[in-house]
């Protein structure tokens, strides 16, 4: 009785000497995925024509940039006077 496993036939796991010239693979007769999605009408060509989705956006950005918006300045006063409450505090 053997330690080794019986091997086992498994046609892509075979050996080929490395002086050896590699043998060519057979075509397996199926067309390209490129031929079958022409065959198949799922090949959607490209529009050559360029469509625009943001016809609307001009007005909408100008409503935007008219005025400023002041309220981070608020914010950042708002941090300002809490920061001179703790320096305050520490003293």
């Amino acid at each position: 009785m053997s330690n080794y496993p019986e091997p086992v036939y498994n046609p892509s796991l075979l050996v080929e000497p490395r002086s050896k010239v590699a043998s060519i693979l057979p075509s397996s007769g199926q067309v390209s995925i490129l031929d079958w999605l022409e065959t198949t009408g799922r090949l959607i060509a490209r529009e050559t024509e360029a469509v625009s989705t943001f016809t609307d956006a001009p007005d909408e950005l100008n409503e935007l940039m008219l005025g400023e918006d002041t309220s981070y300045l608020d914010e950042e006063e708002d941090d300002d006077a809490v920061l001179d409450d703790d320096d305050e505090e520490s003293i």
